[in-house]
């Protein structure tokens, strides 16, 4: 917001602003009462400097592909090795386990003979065990794509840190 610079008697300058036209202020040097010009006048007087602030801005494209890139990359590592933590089987082989110390080797036997002699030695696969591999694939794939991306992240990164080096 600009402001104007208004002359004490004192020689003290006193910065006004436009809200404040046609109003009264008092100066901080000697406790004078000061008329604040109608905006028309006020407008004539000369404008306050504002100081300059640094040379260069706080923020530009390098320290923003820094910050972007590095983030990206350790979102992106942790997406996909969460991705790669094992999970729990649909199929509990405890449990079948258990049962099967319950049974008899004669009990095995016509289990197998009945259920999985006529489909070879290999039993078919579940339906629950297709969805549990086809889960699993997706998710190795899904974790090489997050993985590469956080590279992409740290080349993003890399290449704003040569940006900043290159400005300073």
């Amino acid at each position: 917001m600009k402001e104007y610079q208004l002359t004490c008697h004192c020689g003290e300058m006193v910065p006004v602003r436009a809200g404040q036209a046609g109003g009264e202020i008092v100066c901080s040097r000697c406790g004078n009462r000061l008329a604040v010009p109608k905006f028309g006048e006020l407008s004539r007087l000369p404008l306050v400097e504002e100081p300059e602030v640094g040379g260069r801005p706080a923020w530009n494209s390098s320290k923003g592909l820094v910050l972007l890139g590095f983030v990206g990359c350790v979102l992106f590592m942790a997406a996909g090795a969460w991705l790669r933590l094992p999970t729990q089987s649909p199929v509990q082989a405890a449990a079948i386990r258990k049962q099967m110390m319950q049974k008899t080797n004669a009990e095995i036997y016509d289990a197998w003979k009945n259920h999985f002699s006529k489909a070879t030695v290999e039993r078919p696969q579940w339906i629950v065990e297709k969805q549990y591999a086809q889960r699993t694939y997706l998710k190795q794939g899904a974790s090489w794509v997050l993985l590469l991306l956080s590279g992409v992240g740290a080349a993003c990164g890399l290449i704003g840190i040569s940006g900043l080096v290159r400005s300073s």
